[in-house]
C-alpha cells in the first residue's frame, strides 16, 4: 500500500479511480496521478486538515488515514436515516427548559451527547472544544451565587439579582447539571465552534428526553470573574464560550408554540 502523504495510504487493489476523494478534499491536496490513482500535492502534508472526507466518502474503503483503517470507522447505517418530518419535529419541539426534576442526568447520556457533539463542524476542522460537566444541586447553587456576585457590577441585571437575594434561582434555574464548552482564548476565535457544538449537544439531549437552556448569565459572568472560572476549573489561557443548563424536564410540552414568519430574501 503506497504512501500518498505521511498520514494517508491507498490500496490500489481497492481503488476504482472514481476521484471521489479528490473531489471532496476541501483543501485540494489530492489529484489524479499518471496511473489514475490519487496523488498528493507537494505541500499536502502541511495543508491537510485531517477532516476525514477522503476516508469517509470512498465506497471501496481504499484509503487509510493517520493509521486508521476504514473498517475501524462506524458505517453510516441507512436504517437510521431520519425522515424529514421527524427531523423537523425534533428541531421544532426543542424547548428552553427552566423547570427541572431533581435527579442529575445520567452520566452515560451526557457522554453520548458529547460524543455526538464532537462531530459538529469547526473552522478548518480544528476541533477546539473542551467540555466540562457540573452535577449536583450544591455545586450548581455555588456557581449561581458566584454568577450573581459577578453581575452585581453591572446595572442591567437588577431584577435577576433581586430574585436571587429573595432565594429564587433565576440564574441557573435549579438545574441539576451544567454543560460547558471552553477553548483557547488566543489565536482564532472559537466562539462559533463552541456554539455549534453545544447546539448539537442540546439537540442530541432532546432526543434522550433531557431538557436544556442556555446559561447566558453565567456565560456573561465568566468573561469577568476569575473566581467563577476557577470554580469551573477553566484552564489558564482558556475561556468559557458556551454553557447549557441541563436536566430532566419537570413538565412536558404538548404542542409547538408560535414563531414569527421567517424573513427571507432571495438574491
Amino acid at each position: 500500500m503506497p504512501h500518498l502523504l505521511p498520514h494517508i495510504q491507498i490500496d490500489p487493489a481497492r481503488c476504482d479511480r472514481d476521484g471521489l476523494c479528490i473531489a471532496e478534499c476541501p483543501v485540494g491536496i489530492l489529484s489524479f496521478g499518471p496511473d489514475g490513482l490519487p496523488a498528493g500535492a507537494p505541500d499536502a502534508a502541511t495543508r491537510c486538515v485531517m477532516c476525514g472526507h477522503c476516508i469517509a466518502v470512498c465506497p471501496k474503503a481504499a484509503l487509510t488515514l493517520a493509521g486508521i483503517a476504514p473498517e475501524a470507522l462506524p458505517a453510516v447505517q441507512k436504517k437510521f436515516t431520519v425522515a424529514p418530518e421527524a427531523a423537523e419535529q425534533l428541531l421544532r419541539s426543542r424547548r428552553s427548559v427552566r423547570r427541572y426534576r431533581k435527579p442529575c442526568v445520567d452520566r452515560e447520556i451526557i457522554l453520548r451527547c458529547i460524543d455526538t457533539a464532537r462531530y459538529a463542524p469547526s473552522g478548518m476542522n480544528a476541533q477546539p472544544v473542551h467540555w466540562a460537566v457540573v452535577e449536583g444541586a450544591e455545586r450548581m447553587r455555588e456557581l449561581a451565587g458566584l454568577t450573581a456576585n459577578a453581575l452585581r457590577r453591572l446595572p442591567y441585571f437588577l431584577a435577576f439579582l433581586a430574585a436571587w437575594d429573595r432565594g429564587e434561582d433565576v440564574i441557573l434555574r435549579g438545574a441539576p447539571n451544567l454543560v460547558l464548552a471552553h477553548a483557547e482564548a488566543a489565536g482564532f476565535d472559537h466562539t462559533v465552534d463552541c456554539a455549534i457544538a453545544l447546539t448539537y449537544f442540546e439537540l442530541a439531549a432532546h432526543g434522550y428526553g433531557v431538557g436544556t437552556c442556555w446559561a447566558g448569565l453565567l456565560m456573561l459572568a465568566a468573561r469577568e470573574s476569575a473566581q467563577l472560572n476557577a470554580a469551573l476549573g477553566i484552564p489558564e489561557g482558556h475561556r468559557v464560550l458556551g454553557a447549557l443548563m441541563a436536566g430532566y424536564p419537570k413538565y412536558g410540552y404538548q404542542r409547538l408554540p408560535p414563531r414569527k414568519d421567517a424573513a427571507v430574501r432571495w438574491l
